[in-house]
């Protein structure tokens, strides 16, 4: 349920001068009945999104300017997959080896976090398993199917692109195609690779992305902007 608070709320912090005042809106907004649960879920928003401890950050630009939660959804998964270990280990060493059947079950998920946690009660390992299978669904990068999660590589959007381009790659400089195709945009996002190299090409004829080039092996991009 964080998840579903955190599509409804973010794009409501960039109304607030500082972190602590969009802190004490999500104190007074989400819906639990209990003041000490409010509390404790705001500073978990908080915590995994502004990890700097500052709320004039890029997503906060970002999320008030999406016109559609399909634009926040996958910059919402990569940045929880940045700030929760467990999670990203869950996609590199879970989720993305299993592209090429297109889904993992609950138990093989459970034996993952048990050799990271191998401490964790049951009822702990509920909780954990049903709060990846919400990341993974709710933000639309895979579907639930009963105890199987279901996934395949698919298209995202242009907005969701250029925000994890320019969180990936945050200097000008020349890159291969290899870099993308290497990381969390399509390791943790599953984004199609045919899809991500016509992006390249939407930003180049909008002027973000200064050149392409794909000359016999050499595939490459340049970045003219921080």
């Amino acid at each position: 349920d964080e998840i579903a608070n955190s599509l409804t709320f973010l794009p409501q912090a960039a109304q607030f001068d500082s972190l602590e005042g969009f802190k004490t809106y999500l104190r007074e907004q989400l819906p639990y009945n209990s003041a000490s649960t409010r509390k404790r879920r705001a500073n978990n928003i908080v915590e995994r999104f502004f990890p700097q401890g500052r709320l004039d950050v890029p997503l906060t630009y970002y999320a008030s300017h999406c016109t559609s939660q399909e634009d926040l959804k996958p910059v919402l998964f990569y940045h929880v997959l940045k700030s929760e270990l467990l999670a990203a280990k869950v996609a590199e060493e879970l989720v993305w080896p299993a592209l090429p059947l297109g889904r993992v079950d609950r138990e093989a998920m459970r034996e993952l976090v048990l050799r990271y946690l191998p401490e964790l009660e049951p009822a702990s390992q509920t909780k954990v398993l049903r709060s990846l299978f919400n990341t993974y669904c709710l933000l639309s990068v895979a579907s639930e199917d009963g105890t199987m999660l279901r996934f395949r590589t698919h298209k995202g959007t242009l907005e969701s692109f250029l925000y994890v381009l320019a969180a990936e790659f945050p200097e000008p400089g020349i890159y291969r195609f290899e870099a993308i195709e290497l990381g969390p945009m399509r390791r943790w996002l599953l984004w199609d690779r045919g899809w991500m190299r016509l992006q390249l090409y939407n930003l180049q004829d909008l002027g973000i992305i200064a050149k392409v080039s794909e000359i016999d092996t050499i595939r490459q991009f340049t970045l003219q902007f921080d």
